[in-house]
């Protein structure tokens, strides 16, 4: 199913997350991992874009365009089920995409704790920093932001420079373990490796923040993440899994995937506060 265009938006309109008509399932052929390259980190180097900023590329579905920012893996099989069934051809896809997330979130409201309940009771739209004071992202939101991103090289390590917020991210690819003790940050503390092709980033350190802009999930400093990227072809693309556990604020995990498509013709722009919605 996949639908028209509309024009390009701008870049740092971020609409809300995990919306409730929003759902992410990639409908296209099965496809083969991009060939093994003998440099195991080169597959990943290089500027991606997600659907928001290149929206006239003709791999991209309606789901797609529903999952700008990454959905949970769970809402992603429910939306996908309910796409390949007949009896829904007839059905509004934002209509499936509602019934899914709907779905999904009523299952994972019974994992989170006592504690969840109140930090999710607590972040009213209103209280969000990123709207109060222009304050950038936490790790959750950033890693799956709509904006463009490009990683390059550090010496042995990478640095994933993000167009959301001008942030900067360093991924340490040099063996080292998560520091003992270290001051919290938004985006934590990084270290990364790569196996049978696949660039795994393990996330700790990370100060207290929301995982969704629409559900309100938070989470405490005791997550952790751990991020998958794989590098695929026609077109070459690149997708995350992001697996999040927080004793704090849930049981169980939260799995988010997302799809960016190599774009070595974009250039990164500045990000600004003035082009936040409601911002002066």
């Amino acid at each position: 199913m996949r639908i028209p265009m509309g024009c390009r938006p701008v870049r740092a309109f971020c609409l809300p997350r995990w919306v409730p008509v929003a759902a992410c399932v990639v409908l296209v052929l099965p496809h083969n991992a991009s060939a093994q390259s003998a440099d195991a980190i080169e597959p990943f180097l290089g500027t991606w874009s997600g659907v928001f900023t290149a929206q006239e590329h003709d791999y991209w579905t309606a789901a797609d365009i529903a999952c700008f920012v990454g959905c949970p893996r769970d809402m992603h099989e429910q939306l996908s089920a309910l796409l390949a069934d007949p009896v829904n051809d007839d059905v509004p896809w934002p209509a499936l995409a509602a019934q899914s997330s709907q779905a999904w979130f009523a299952e994972f409201e019974a994992q989170m704790t006592q504690t969840g309940l109140q930090v999710r009771e607590a972040n009213s739209p209103e209280s969000d920093p990123k709207f109060l004071n222009c304050q950038p992202y936490g790790f959750v939101r950033q890693a799956t932001n709509p904006l463009p991103m490009q990683i390059v090289r550090d010496g042995q390590n990478l640095l994933v420079r993000y167009e959301e917020w001008a942030l900067l991210r360093p991924i340490y690819m040099d063996g080292r373990d998560h520091p003992e003790h270290r001051t919290h940050t938004l985006l934590g503390h990084s270290i990364g490796r790569v196996e049978d092709g696949v660039l795994i980033v393990e996330t700790e350190r990370v100060t207290s923040d929301r995982v969704s802009d629409e559900t309100r999930i938070g989470h405490s400093e005791e997550l952790r993440g751990i991020e998958r990227y794989t590098v695929h072809d026609d077109p070459r693309r690149l997708e995350q899994t992001l697996t999040l556990e927080d004793p704090v604020t849930f049981t169980g995990r939260l799995v988010v995937t997302k799809t960016w498509l190599y774009t070595p013709e974009v250039e990164l722009v500045q990000d600004t506060c003035f082009q936040q919605p409601g911002k002066p």
